[in-house]
């Protein structure tokens, strides 16, 4: 099975917006920016977002703690918090106060971003779900680059938006015969924004098959097929999906032998074309193989999909303490 790694816009999930300063004369050019605006500051995003990128640790120093925040009705608070070392273990409670925006399927997706005194890399899972209260509650853990305790450090987590109502359909089949797709397709070069193989690694270049308009009537709906076809190293299935931003579909597309097992691509491409209203995203699966070798399989996939995305503005500061 591929290991699907995704090239993020930006580092945030990855480690620290930015490091601390590695120079005692920079960092004490910072201070001195520090001291030269108010605690309340702070508290404006702009100026917090621009002391921050000069001085991560003196920019949440002078965060104020608040371990809840409200938008449109819609509750984030930090449950608790735990330090075992360079790791922290967070729990944040989601909680739709007036409807059922928050449910079982809830994922905040790329929505997400993390402050800290220092580099740090995260995961953030959904825990569990009370249907009684409407509450989502996620797991946070967040691990400190430099092996240093994050005891008595403060963290900030910024939520932006998040989705429910998903849906998975899985082991959907695809109704094409492999045996009579075009043979030597046209391909182009393509930027990836993002890929999965088994190793991890990206290529060099890619070279994605030419998207067409999309198959009528494809069996999910959020999806289109927009190329199937053999090229040089094997056979391409490509997807589209619009307004992924607003709704994250996914898919894992794989063959079927003739016993029903599974065989999945070498490789994954990820990219897009057009902006704003006009942007698509293509997803580009390419198995290696032949028409005749693989001329007994089947084409099916497991696709998600979300219902609803939820837009505002939480964010919560949270003092690391106890727990080692």
């Amino acid at each position: 099975m591929y290991k699907r790694q995704v090239l993020l816009p930006d580092a945030r999930l990855q480690r620290g917006d930015g490091a601390a300063p590695a120079h005692c004369a920079a960092h004490g050019g910072c201070l001195a920016l520090a001291r030269g605006l108010p605690a309340l500051a702070a508290n404006v995003e702009p100026a917090y977002t621009l002391l921050y990128r000069a001085s991560p640790a003196a920019a949440q120093y002078l965060q104020p703690v608040r371990e809840s925040d409200e938008d449109s009705d819609i509750r984030m608070e930090v449950v608790s918090a735990a330090v075992q070392g360079d790791t922290a273990e967070v729990w944040v409670a989601l909680q739709d106060r007036t409807g059922s925006r928050v449910d079982e399927t809830t994922d905040l997706f790329d929505s997400y971003s993390i402050r800290s005194p220092a580099d740090q890399s995260a995961h953030c899972e959904l825990a569990g779900y009370d249907e009684a209260t409407g509450t989502a509650l996620f797991r946070l853990r967040i691990t400190r680059a430099d092996g240093k305790s994050w005891q008595g450090e403060k963290v900030t987590f910024s939520l932006k938006g998040f989705l429910s109502r998903r849906a998975a359909y899985e082991q959907v089949e695809i109704p094409l015969d492999l045996a009579r797709l075009p043979q030597n397709a046209e391909t182009r070069p393509v930027t990836l924004t993002g890929h999965g193989s088994p190793s991890g690694n990206a290529p060099d270049a890619f070279d994605a098959l030419v998207p067409g308009e999309g198959q009528k009537d494809f069996p999910v709906e959020g999806f289109s097929l927009t190329g199937a076809a053999w090229a040089a190293d094997g056979l391409h299935i490509q997807l589209a999906v619009k307004n992924r931003q607003q709704n994250d579909n996914n898919a894992e597309v794989y063959l079927l032998g003739p016993e029903s097992e599974k065989t999945f691509c070498d490789f994954l491409g990820y990219f897009r074309a057009g902006e704003g209203e006009n942007r698509v995203d293509y997803m580009e699966y390419v198995f290696s193989g032949t028409p005749q070798t693989l001329a007994d399989c089947r084409l099916a996939g497991d696709f998600y999909t979300a219902g609803l995305l939820t837009e505002g503005n939480w964010k919560v500061t949270f003092r690391l303490e106890g727990g080692e």
